[in-house]
């Protein structure tokens, strides 16, 4: 039986956990599991915490030449029988897997799949031909790993062998309630600071929410020459990625925006459309980038906006790239924080709060069948016409169809939120967003707000059926 020593340390991750036992008790389902994710996301956790207590056995790729590589695989089930199989191609490795799984099930691992891919001899191919032989005789379990997301993506696209033969399973970065759990002991605010600049990266939440006060830890592990993530998007992009200097130059003029067009990201990052295009999408496979259009907007429409998705590049981008040189030369990562950070974080931290509301919405509708997000477009005919406003966004929207449910704003200041946050939604946003079709006549206004709501907004909300969600609520669930 395998035996995973970091099972006590393992947090979270209990839906897919789930959706990885469904898979093992399904005896119909015998083609492999292509396991994918980014790298420090928590794949190698995942399925050793999966295997532990199973009958497992775990086979790690590298970079070495094929023959070597075989021969670490049998060394791996040398440890377990005590006798090394003879692999001479990798055909005869993938028989014994499912042979030796003929009278029960078996769970088999190949993580960094993609490495066998660098040996040439196409690995998938190989495999597709010894499964037409071997699965209607076994009980297999294969889960085939790997962080190169486009490369295992690309392994169950048509056309390629083990199309139609295989299970996707894409591991995302975690959401802040699953994230919580590595973020220690912190107030609210501390929380959704910490998270809003660790993002959902097990391993950056683990040491960015670990103990001492925010600015210690920033500069010790972000802005000290030093730290461990002081080059760490230089380094997830080249682990990921071949040749990174168009999706560099996209991530940068992204950080400079809370999101952007896409003839602004063209424009600005100075790359071309075609090329841009492709390398777009590599990120937001990657789940550093991702584009949405308003709510309500057709499938095809133009109005997409793009954004840097990943809160710890984001950061990065922002207070640390541009000032890698001088503090190389000496700068203390204590004067820069206090000088170049501080006074930015809650700006920083404004996207991330408003995501957090929206899962709060997707919560307290669950069941409902409601779409949650975000809207923007042309502001009320009135207002356009005498030049005061030509677009309008609402922060938080759901929907059930064309009507709207639920309508939000949200505002991380250290102020309570006052009065005219009211008045502006229900003067200007929401008619503004009645003229795109929707009705809007049912929709309860939601608020959301750090720093708790001034007496007069109270007053204005109970008489209008407004609700109003603090800090301390927004956390609690």
């Amino acid at each position: 039986m395998f035996q995973f020593a970091g099972r006590a340390e393992f947090r979270n991750r209990s839906a897919e956990l789930a959706a990885l036992e469904a898979w093992w008790d399904d005896d119909g389902d015998r083609f492999p599991l292509v396991l994918f994710g980014r790298r420090r996301v928590g794949k190698s956790w995942l399925f050793r915490r999966f295997a532990d207590g199973r009958p497992a056995d775990v086979f790690v790729c590298d970079r070495r030449a094929e023959s070597d590589q075989l021969w670490s695989f049998a060394g791996v089930v040398e440890e377990r029988l005590g006798i090394r199989p003879q692999f001479g191609t990798t055909a005869d490795f993938y028989r014994f897997l499912f042979r030796q799984a003929r009278d029960a099930r078996r769970l088999a691992v190949i993580d960094e799949f993609p490495e066998l891919t660098r040996l040439g001899g196409s690995p998938d191919s190989v495999l597709a031909r010894v499964m037409e032989d071997e699965v209607p005789a076994s009980r297999l379990k294969l889960i085939l790993c790997g962080s190169q997301v486009s490369t295992m993506e690309e392994l169950l696209t048509e056309r390629r062998p083990l199309h139609g033969r295989g299970r996707r399973f894409l591991l995302a970065p975690l959401r802040f309630g699953p994230a919580r759990e590595f973020l220690g002991d912190h107030r609210p605010a501390e929380l959704v600071t910490r998270y809003a600049i660790a993002g959902g990266m097990p391993l950056y939440l683990r040491r960015i929410g670990r103990p001492g006060a925010l600015r210690t830890v920033i500069c010790e592990d972000v802005l000290a020459p030093l730290g461990p993530f002081f080059n760490e998007p230089w380094d997830v992009l080249e682990m990921e990625l071949t040749g990174t200097a168009v999706h560099f130059s996209l991530l940068l003029a992204l950080s400079r925006h809370r999101d952007m067009t896409w003839q602004e990201l063209v424009s600005e990052s100075h790359v071309s459309e075609g090329n841009a295009s492709r390398n777009v999408r590599v990120l937001q496979d990657l789940h550093l980038v991702e584009a949405a259009n308003p709510m309500f907007s057709e499938p095809n429409a133009r109005q997409r906006r793009y954004r840097l998705r990943d809160h710890l590049m984001r950061f990065w981008f922002r207070f640390v790239f541009p000032w890698q040189e001088e503090l190389h030369a000496g700068l203390a990562p204590g004067d820069h924080f206090d000088r170049n950070v501080a006074p930015y974080v809650a700006e920083h931290v404004s996207p991330a709060f408003e995501d957090l509301c929206r899962d709060w919405v997707r919560a307290d509708r669950a069941g409902s069948g409601e779409s949650v997000g975000r809207w923007w477009g042309p502001a009320r005919h009135d207002l356009r016409r005498q030049g005061l406003a030509t677009t309008e966004e609402i922060d938080v929207v759901a929907a059930a169809g064309r009507e709207v449910t639920v309508i939000g704003e949200c505002r991380w200041t250290v102020q309570p939120m006052r009065r005219s946050v009211l008045d502006d939604l229900l003067g200007r946003k929401v008619p503004a967003l009645a003229q795109a079709g929707v009705d809007v006549g049912r929709a309860q206004v939601v608020l959301f707000s750090r720093a708790g709501f001034a007496p007069e907004l109270r007053s204005a909300a109970a008489a209008h059926g407004a609700r109003l969600v603090d800090l301390d609520q927004l956390v609690a669930r």
